[in-house]
């Protein structure tokens, strides 16, 4: 209970030692003044008993407040049991601390002694003062537990909203990690597929030189299991694939790049780019005749957004069969949403001279020397691999 610890006790003490001692200068200022000097035993007599009675009874008041809060629901109930309590004070308060005063300063005097009437003019004067003291206490407590239980609930709301943030987090990341394991094996189907069209083709050097470079292409995506990285990074990986696409299309896929060199070092969704340079292939240069190019692009854009590009001059995405919305391209849209949120956008149009054009805009983040390690190590392990192969 707070009243059973001694710095409350002292704290307590000290307050009605200083606020007594200022009321009996004030006093003994005022007599003086007057013409009237009260002599400081008299004036200490005269104020000091209140204050230490009022700071015995201010446990007594605690105890009162927290057993009738005013609160709704009970307010009225505990209103009438305050009133009561602060009558009850008011009378003791001012009897005791009369009587107190009295016994001091009149014990050992031939003066006569009229407490009856002591009492019953203090009572005039001062029992309004009293209650609005009584309440003024009760308030003062209310305040102290609405403001504890407000910082008590502030807390609990932030570590609520902290354990929210690191579940959503969590969430986030799991939901991530689910897209970026679909990618894997999509990729592998596809690349499968192709490889069981050149075997029925009878093209034996073909499916040879078609596995190891997708045996290469998975060891290093099983070890980069970054969810981001750096655009360099992306387009070493991609180039792995394009190598796997360019032994089954030969002279008809030609690859053109313009990359900006201070973009390189920005970040990106690992990833990114080869299911959206997968789609311009499989979805518009595999569906015309005849020889067709993919081009990447990268820049930044106004200082602070990243931009990259996928065209084809492929069939477009007005085909009937160049419908651009598959596995691969979906992925891709609900990672960036759980990256980046309203900060991304993907465009996807039709190029005026034909084929289609993928758009994705990215803030831009460059990514520390620090960084492109951790996310590097996949590749660096994956050519030291190839290299002992």
């Amino acid at each position: 209970m707070i009243w059973r610890k001694w710095n409350f006790w002292l704290v307590l003490v000290m307050a009605a030692t200083c606020i007594g001692l200022l009321e009996a200068a004030q006093v003994y200022a005022g007599t003086s003044a007057l013409g009237r000097p009260m002599p400081w035993r008299t004036a200490l007599a005269s104020t000091m008993p209140s204050w230490y009675l009022l700071a015995a009874l201010l446990p007594a008041i605690i105890w009162a407040s927290r057993k009738f809060p005013l609160e709704p629901g009970r307010w009225r109930l505990s209103l009438v049991v305050h009133v009561l309590v602060a009558t009850v004070f008011a009378v003791f308060h001012v009897t005791a601390s009369s009587w107190i005063s009295d016994a001091i300063l009149y014990t050992g005097r031939q003066q006569p002694w009229d407490f009856r009437g002591n009492i019953s003019r203090l009572l005039s004067i001062y029992f309004v003062v009293e209650l609005f003291t009584y309440f003024a206490l009760v308030a003062g407590y209310h305040a102290y537990e609405y403001g504890k239980r407000y910082r008590e609930r502030e807390r609990a709301t932030a570590l609520l909203q902290l354990r929210a943030t690191r579940l959503e987090a969590n969430l986030a990341q799991a939901t991530l990690d689910s897209l970026r394991m679909q990618l894997n094996p999509h990729f592998l189907f596809n690349t499968l597929n192709t490889i069981s069209v050149m075997a029925l083709k009878g093209e034996r050097h073909g499916v040879v030189r078609m596995l190891a470079l997708l045996s290469d292409l998975l060891r290093l995506s099983l070890q980069n299991t970054q969810q981001v990285v750096s655009l360099r990074q992306e387009l070493e990986f991609l180039d792995h694939y394009l190598e796997i696409e360019q032994v089954r299309f030969r002279d008809r896929l030609t690859i053109e790049r313009d990359i900006e060199q201070d973009a390189l070092d920005a970040e990106v969704p690992s990833l990114l780019l080869q299911p959206l340079v997968e789609n311009a292939i499989h979805h518009g240069i595999a569906r015309r005749a005849g020889p067709g190019t993919v081009r990447l692009e990268a820049g930044i854009v106004t200082g602070e957004v990243l931009e990259l590009r996928v065209l084809d001059t492929g069939v477009g995405l007005g085909a009937p069969a160049g419908d651009s919305t598959g596995l691969g391209l979906s992925n891709t849209r609900a990672r960036l949403e759980q990256l980046y949120g309203d900060r991304h956008e993907l465009e996807l149009t039709d190029r005026p001279g034909g084929g289609a054009c993928v758009t994705v805009r990215l803030p831009l983040r460059i990514l520390t020397r620090e960084q492109m390690d951790a996310t590097g190590r996949g590749i660096g392990a994956f050519a030291a691999g190839s290299a002992s192969a």
